[in-house]
C-alpha cells in the first residue's frame, strides 16, 4: 500500500480542482487547516488504519490504556497456548471508555493478548512527510477539502459587504457556486462509497 503523498501535495491538487493556479481564493494556512480537518473526520465515515497491538494480562488488573490513535476495538484475542505453539481465542468481558480498556473480571494470569483496532490516520504538520493516509484514499482528502471550500465560498457570498472592496466576477452567483458544490459532494459521497471499510461481523449474545 503506498503512501507517498504529502501535504502539499493534498493542497496543489485542490488548487487544481478549484482551477486556482496561485492562492488567488485560499491560502496555505487555510487549506492546511481544511486538511487536517477532513483527515479527522475519516474515522467517522469508515475510512480508518487498521493495527493489531500486543500487550500482557496483568493480574489483577482489570485497567489498561489504549494507543491514543484508537478509534474502536473490533476484537481482542488472548493466547491460550501452551508456550510454544499460539492458540489464540477471542476474549469477552470488557468495555472501553475514554481509551481505557475496563475488564469485568479479574485477571489471574499474564497471558499475552492482541488487540485487533481501528486507528485514526495523523494530522500533518508540514508539508514535506508523507501522509499515513494511502495514496488512493487521499483523493477523498482531496475532494473533502474541495466541498469545504465551495462552503466557504457561499458562506462569504452571503455577507453583501464583502464585495464593497472585491469585484464579483460576473459569472459568479450563489445559485453558480451551489451548483459546483453540489457536483463536488457527489463526487465526495461516491469515494467515501468506494473506499469506507465494512465494519467486522459480530456476534450477539443472547444469553442473559
Amino acid at each position: 500500500m503506498s503512501m507517498t503523498t504529502t501535504r502539499s501535495d493534498i493542497r496543489t491538487r485542490v488548487r487544481d480542482y478549484l482551477y486556482e493556479s496561485t492562492a488567488d481564493w485560499f491560502t496555505d494556512t487555510q487549506l492546511n487547516r481544511l486538511i487536517s480537518e477532513e483527515i479527522r473526520s475519516l474515522p467517522a465515515k469508515d475510512i480508518y488504519k487498521e493495527s493489531v497491538v500486543a500487550d500482557n494480562l496483568e493480574i489483577n488488573v482489570k485497567e489498561y490504556t489504549l494507543p491514543s490513535n484508537t478509534v474502536e476495538i473490533e476484537k481482542i484475542e488472548r493466547n491460550d497456548g501452551n508456550g510454544t505453539v499460539a492458540d489464540w481465542s477471542e476474549l469477552k468481558g470488557w468495555d472501553v471508555f475514554n481509551g481505557t480498556l475496563y475488564l469485568d473480571w479479574n485477571p489471574a494470569t499474564t497471558d499475552d493478548i492482541r488487540f485487533f483496532l481501528r486507528t485514526s490516520f495523523t494530522n500533518p504538520t508540514d508539508d514535506v512527510t508523507s501522509l499515513d493516509v494511502p495514496d488512493d484514499v487521499c483523493e477523498i482528502v482531496v475532494w473533502g477539502v474541495v466541498v469545504r471550500c465551495y462552503k466557504m465560498v457561499i458562506g462569504y457570498m452571503r455577507q453583501s459587504k464583502n464585495w464593497d472592496s472585491v469585484s464579483k466576477p460576473d459569472f459568479m452567483t450563489l445559485g453558480t457556486v451551489t451548483g459546483w458544490l453540489t457536483e463536488a459532494r457527489r463526487d465526495y459521497l461516491d469515494l467515501i462509497k468506494n473506499y469506507a471499510t465494512s465494519p467486522m461481523p459480530r456476534d450477539i449474545n443472547l444469553v442473559s
